[in-house]
């Protein structure tokens, strides 16, 4: 019998949550963005306790840092190549031990969790762990069926919850609810501050910028792709700034943008999360190179200080964008050249009330006063709903 199997008798309305990301403070992804702030926008839930694990960083009320080797340590990464795994994978082994011990003090009834190998290691152990908790996997990658391994999905998307059921998988097991978002209520910049904010942030003070955040590497993110899209505009060059985590192989990218773009309207960095709602205050446009996203938050924070946002046309893209971003086929040479000249050319119209239609749009469909009861919804159907297709691992 599963340890999960006791619960079925309970009808839990109020659960303990445990939410589980040893990335938080480690590094900086949507996942964990997602995770600090969802930690933040569930707390409100009356009568529910909800408790954070994180990798690093100031302990508080409710806030537990765990012990493990860091991906981003001097450890984690020689370890995995001898293990034939990632450093991030290391960085989940270590911390189980942190994340078990917990589970016993805090004895949640649901854990959440978007970390593969913790997923894993909680249910191959959770019998020895000796709490009957179930663990919710939030499928932010994405990962595809089958889920075999799985008690919950929490689906972020339309595009992957069905991908599953078209597969056969369980409807039950698979909880729709999008990725929350905090939306500023701060005015949008005026011209005088735009200008003083890029002075401080070492952008240009009179010429376009644009902005991409995310992952600074080839791969998935596309932002050599970006890169050369840009140079391919005509003059005036505007300024790209290139904005967030960056690996070894990040340098390749800095030299392109300098060798095709040229130092003055170039510049890559990575930064502190709450560092980045600046450069978005401080940007004309928002554009991101990726041709798939397990859903791509950036977008929505993009869209949240009103920025034209442009992504390429694909199923999760287009649902997280709404009516208020704007879709290219950024597959192609010139596809996002040519975006980027129209949109550049519209900057001199924008009015304050279409950012502001753009922020509202975000607000109206993933704000967390929306969401929050979804999410009360999800953790107390996996809290109390049989699972009949959970078996031990």
């Amino acid at each position: 019998m599963d340890g999960a199997e006791v619960m079925d008798k309970e009808d839990i309305q109020s659960a303990r949550v445990l939410f589980s990301c040893s990335g938080i403070g480690i590094f900086n992804r949507g996942i964990e963005t997602f995770f600090r702030e969802a930690f933040d926008g569930v707390l409100g839930i009356p009568g529910w306790e909800i408790r954070l694990l994180k990798g690093a960083g100031p302990e508080s009320i409710g806030e537990k840092k765990l012990r493990c080797l860091p991906r981003t340590g001097a450890l984690a990464p020689p370890i995995g190549r001898i293990t034939g795994r990632s450093a991030y994978a290391v960085e989940q082994w270590s911390s189980f031990f942190s994340v078990a011990r917990e589970i016993r003090r805090f004895r949640p009834h649901v854990v959440f969790t978007s970390e593969a190998n913790m997923m894993f290691l909680l249910r191959r152990f959770r019998m020895r762990i000796g709490v009957p908790f179930r663990v919710l996997y939030s499928n932010g990658g994405p990962c595809h069926p089958p889920f075999t391994r799985h008690d919950f999905v929490h689906q972020v998307a339309p595009f992957y919850r069905d991908e599953a059921i078209a597969f056969g998988e369980p409807e039950g097991k698979h909880l729709l609810v999008p990725y929350g978002i905090h939306v500023p209520s701060q005015p949008f910049p005026a011209a005088e501050e735009r200008k003083s904010l890029r002075v401080r942030l070492g952008l240009p003070r009179d010429r376009p910028v644009i902005l991409s955040v995310g992952w600074i590497a080839r791969q998935h993110k596309r932002m050599d792709y970006v890169i050369r899209e840009v140079a391919a505009l005509p003059g005036p060059r505007p300024f790209l700034q290139l904005l967030g985590a960056m690996d070894e192989g990040s340098g390749e990218l800095v030299t392109l943008g300098r060798d095709l773009l040229g130092p003055a309207n170039f510049a890559a960095a990575s930064v502190a999360p709450e560092a980045v709602a600046d450069y978005y205050r401080a940007a004309d446009v928002f554009v991101l190179g990726s041709l798939a996203e397990g859903f791509g938050r950036v977008y929505l924070e993009a869209l949240a200080h009103g920025l034209p946002t442009i992504g390429h046309r694909h199923p999760v893209i287009e649902y997280v964008l709404g009516e208020a971003g704007i879709i290219g086929d950024l597959s192609k040479t010139s596809g996002l050249s040519s975006v980027l000249v129209v949109e550049l050319a519209k900057l001199r119209t924008t009015t304050p009330e279409e950012m502001k239609w753009r922020r509202e749009s975000v607000r109206s469909r993933f704000g967390w006063d929306l969401l929050r009861p979804a999410y009360a919804d999800m953790f107390r159907t996996a809290a109390n709903a049989p699972m009949p297709w959970v078996t031990a691992p």
